[in-house]
């Protein structure tokens, strides 16, 4: 963890192949400094917020600043004057609305949440059941959820799972604030839970914690909900990297902003010691490369996608299973940092960062080409084989193949919410199995249950856990 953000913690906690890859961007030198800088926040198409630290007479001061876009770049950015008082932050700006948010050092040194409202000279700060003395209030982020105003905000006050936990109040008609609820336990644990937004587009609160461990830093992690009523969250895979990835934010459905001390973050004297604002952009439907049959997809076969030992569903003789792929992938790929103290070495990274990543795109463009092929009046047929390594007896791993099958059947139904699922069930699309189990797997393959470093671990116990789609038949 960056030694700027520590400080800013206490007072604020403080291009594109494949349809699922991110375009990441790290912002220019005029945003970028060798101090921190955190909370872009996008307001319209040509203006930003945002936040930058910097050591001033032994403290840590944090102001905000504004930026224009000029010429596709951000220009240097002006001191935006809130006050008196010797830091403030994390500036938020509530769509359609006279107000902003923001988090403050009070004459006294308590955190707290202020607002400005447009049309008053002063800024005032909100009731004391937000600014609960003798807690750290911060971070707020106002939203909209279901037709009703929320201020989702940071705070490490009594009731909560522990450390720095983030809470909400629904806004009356009046805009009076109702009492501070924790979103719940499907999103705050005993670490520390930082960074709010709620993405409107989708109805996913994305937030970052230091759950996981002290070598990963602090994560990207989202949730779909509302209030306190959550689904089970998920990593941000894609966003995070070994460093620090804070203070995501969207400015339209498909790209943003967020803060990391990943390289290439400036710094003077410690690589990777201070948070820089990088920019993200998902590819959109109009960005998807749909590729030809003939030319590319073919040449892509056989996709290979790979799974964490006995996954899914350990223990079992069952042959089918209720998780999808994209369940099992993700699983897999937060165990990177277990695989690499077990088995530490630069094959077992790239796998990860390369094999199974790279793989798991080509599925999901692959999948687009099917459904757009079966949506013009075309049949298709998918030839699928399922492996295991040796590890465990061979009917077991046939089971266990089908089950890996079986994921991948759940992914293909559920793809594009469901609109290859009408093919199946209408026999345009026609998957053939073939579990093989151990059958071909690599002779040299460690299958002694005491040796897990070689019989899981292994780079070639990795490359035998897999299904391929192997061959791809399309009827016109």
């Amino acid at each position: 963890m960056s030694k700027i953000f520590i400080k800013l913690f206490i007072l604020f906690i403080p291009i594109i192949s494949f349809s699922q890859e991110v375009e990441i961007k790290h912002l220019s030198e005029f945003i970028n400094t060798t101090g921190a800088e955190f909370n872009f926040t996008q307001t319209n198409k040509n203006t930003a917020y945002y936040t930058s630290s910097t050591l001033e007479e032994g403290k840590y001061q944090s102001l905000i600043f504004r930026t224009e876009l000029k010429v596709g770049k951000w220009q240097k950015g002006k001191y935006h004057h809130l006050g008196k008082s010797f830091s403030y932050a994390n500036i938020s700006f509530p769509k359609d609305e006279h107000f902003f948010y923001y988090s403050v050092i009070d004459k006294f040194g308590n955190t707290k949440i202020a607002f400005k409202d447009y049309k008053k000279p002063v800024d005032e700060f909100l009731n004391n059941t937000i600014n609960l003395p003798n807690s750290i209030n911060t971070q707020p982020h106002k939203t909209h959820h279901n037709d009703k105003s929320i201020l989702y905000f940071v705070s490490d006050r009594k009731g909560g799972f522990g450390g720095f936990d983030i809470w909400f109040c629904v806004l009356d008609k009046n805009g009076e604030f109702g009492e501070p609820i924790n979103v719940g336990e499907r999103i705050n644990t005993e670490f520390n839970e930082i960074t709010p937004f709620y993405n409107t587009w989708t109805g996913e609160l994305f937030f970052s914690s230091d759950r996981n461990n002290k070598e990963s830093g602090i994560d990207i992690f989202k949730s779909n909900g509302g209030l306190n009523l959550w689904a089970p969250t998920e990593n941000v895979i894609e966003l995070n990297s070994k460093k620090d990835d804070l203070y995501l934010s969207f400015y339209e459905e498909h790209s943003g902003y967020f803060s990391s001390n990943r390289s290439p973050s400036y710094y003077l004297d410690e690589e990777n010691c201070c948070n820089d604002i990088f920019s993200f952009k998902y590819p959109t439907k109009k960005d998807t490369i749909i590729f030809s049959f003939n030319d590319t997809i073919k040449k892509h076969l056989p996709i290979s996608l790979y799974f964490h030992n006995d996954e899914p569903n350990p223990n079992t003789l069952e042959t089918s299973t209720e998780k999808t792929y994209k369940d099992c992938y993700i699983s897999y790929y937060q165990l990177k940092k277990k695989y690499l103290r077990i088995n530490s070495n630069k094959e077992i990274d790239k796998f990860f960062e390369t094999t199974l990543k790279s793989n798991y795109n080509k599925l999901n463009s692959t999948l687009n080409y099917i459904l757009k092929s079966l949506q013009n009046g075309n049949s298709m047929i998918l030839h699928i084989k399922g492996f295991a390594s040796p590890l465990h007896e061979k009917e077991y791993n046939i089971n266990l193949s089908q089950r890996r099958i079986s994921s991948l059947m759940n992914l293909i139904s559920t793809f594009e919410n469901g609109q290859l699922k009408y093919y199946l069930e209408n026999d345009k699309l026609k998957i053939i199995e073939l579990p093989f189990g151990e059958n071909q797997s690599n002779k040299n393959v460690s299958d002694n249950p005491k040796d897990r470093k070689k019989s899981v671990y292994s780079k070639e116990a990795m490359l035998e856990r897999k299904i391929e789609i192997v061959e791809i038949v399309e009827l016109k």
